[in-house]
């Protein structure tokens, strides 16, 4: 056994803590993360848990349909979170475990990949606050981690096949089934590309296909959600290439560049001279194999969009398993640090440059009564990860007890049901009104109306109230 002087060990772990300090520093260093979806999933973990809680009328509104759903992820983890911490602090510390665990996961499944090539897992610190992770959804980002997590488990059964690292491999893909399917399908295409590429026996595919049988018995028991398709929708190339640069989008579309032109770089000089360097063939054939999926995908399933950049961050893993580079990855490593370093500079000045307005926006719970029944009407057609308003209002829930009509609820995914029946507009999904509400029945369903960027309806809101903040 080969022994390491106690100083190696007490720096690697002070590196660790430092890069996970640096990792969770955004989250906390804002009263209000501004992402996307963020706020809707909170203020529903928020309802199922004080659903019959006297202190709030949420069971007039709300019930629960908690079943083997395959998006549970962030409803349990909170569900449990919720009842240790105020749930603003339970969703940061959920938050906390999705940047953690993604570059975490990466590194272990690089290991079994490329052993001993630890350096290269430094650049999946970049992807840590991807694009799913600022728009606000998690359930996906958090499969990504458990994905990556999955199979690295199921590669470590497959160097050496034993009963007991099967039974975990197994474990971790009905956990990964329960965060998201999509997550849960990819990995799948992953397995099977492998298994092929290694030309392994039956035996193989036998018990690498039992690992899903859980995750599908319980999608066809409880979910089902996909099978019955009323659109599918495909980008063009135009789309689909601007698409492309989502494998790193962040605040800063410069520094999104340079870190792409710098992986670039260092692959160049990882290759340059070094006998230590080898393409791994089996990867680069995966990689280019999750490449053609990504144009193949189609955008939008269903009621599901945005599925073929669901590929990309797996792309972004499976790019960096395809060589394994030697000791010179070591005195590499500093270019992906360095990156890092800067992304996380750019996502906590963004996360505390919106809190003025974010906090200018909270006030307005105060000046509505605690059990209102509140109607969003919300405009804006940024890039996604530039609209923390559009379910700003779940704050309302959480702290005034507020119904709203568009807290996410979707049969087989989500457990949560509204049961209140009260007039929408599909406006507030597309972001954008073409047609204005029915003012009438605005005004006969709700006591408030929480509008945001919608000044052309400011004539017919003073129709049917009074303007309160």
């Amino acid at each position: 056994a080969r022994s390491f002087p106690p100083q190696i060990g007490f720096r690697a772990a002070a590196g660790v803590l430092i890069l996970a300090a640096m990792l969770v520093a955004p989250i906390w260093s804002a009263r209000f993360p501004p992402l996307l979806d963020y706020p809707n999933h909170l203020a529903r973990s928020f309802v199922l848990t004080h659903l019959h809680d006297p202190a709030f009328s949420f069971s007039n509104f709300y019930r629960a349909d908690w079943g083997a759903y395959p998006y549970l992820g962030l409803d349990a983890s909170l569900a449990v979170l919720g009842r240790m911490f105020p749930i603003e602090t339970a969703g940061r510390v959920f938050l906390s475990l999705c940047a953690l665990a993604l570059p975490a996961a990466a590194w272990f499944f690089l290991r079994q990949v490329n052993p001993g090539d630890d350096a290269t897992a430094a650049w999946a610190l970049l992807i840590a606050c991807n694009v799913f992770f600022l728009e606000g959804f998690l359930n996906f980002d958090l499969s990504l981690a458990v994905g990556l997590f999955a199979l690295a488990l199921w590669l470590r059964w497959l160097a050496k096949p034993g009963i007991a690292r099967w039974i975990v491999a197994a474990f971790a893909f009905t956990a990964l089934y329960f965060t998201h399917l999509l997550g849960f399908g990819i990995s799948g295409l992953i397995v099977v590309a492998y298994l092929a590429l290694s030309r392994r026996p039956l035996r193989d595919w036998i018990w690498s296909g039992a690992l899903a049988l859980p995750g599908m018995a319980f999608y066809l028991h409880s979910s089902r959600v996909g099978l019955s398709v009323n659109k599918i929708e495909f980008h063009g190339l135009d789309d689909k290439l601007d698409s492309l640069q989502m494998i790193l989008h962040g605040y800063s579309p410069a520094l999104d560049w340079i870190s792409l032109a710098a992986l670039g770089a260092w692959f160049l000089a990882a290759w340059w001279r070094n006998a230590e360097f080898h393409w791994n063939a089996r990867w680069l054939v995966i990689a280019a194999f999750l490449f053609a999926l990504f144009w193949a995908i189609p955008w939008m399933w269903g009621d599901g969009s945005d599925l073929d950049i669901r590929v990309l961050p797996f792309l972004f893993v499976a790019i960096l398993a395809t060589a394994r580079v030697g000791r010179r990855a070591k005195w590499l490593v500093a270019v992906p640090l360095l990156l890092f370093a800067a992304r996380t500079v750019s996502v906590t000045q963004h996360f505390v440059g919106a809190q003025p307005e974010l906090a200018g926006l909270a006030r307005s719970f105060d000046a509505v009564p605690r059990d209102a029944r509140v109607l969003p009407i919300v405009e804006g057609d940024q890039d996604p990860i530039e609209r923390p308003f559009t379910h700003f209002w779940g704050y309302g829930v959480i702290r005034r007890g507020w119904f709203s009509p568009y807290l996410m609820d979707a049969p087989g995914e989500t457990p949560m049901r509204i049961i209140h029946d009260s007039y929408t507009s599909d406006g507030f999904w597309n972001n954008v009104y073409d047609e204005p509400p029915d003012w009438q029945q605005v005004q006969s369903d709700y006591d408030y109306v929480w509008a945001y960027d919608v000044s052309k309806f400011s004539a017919a809101l003073a129709g049917i109230g009074e303007k309160v903040y």
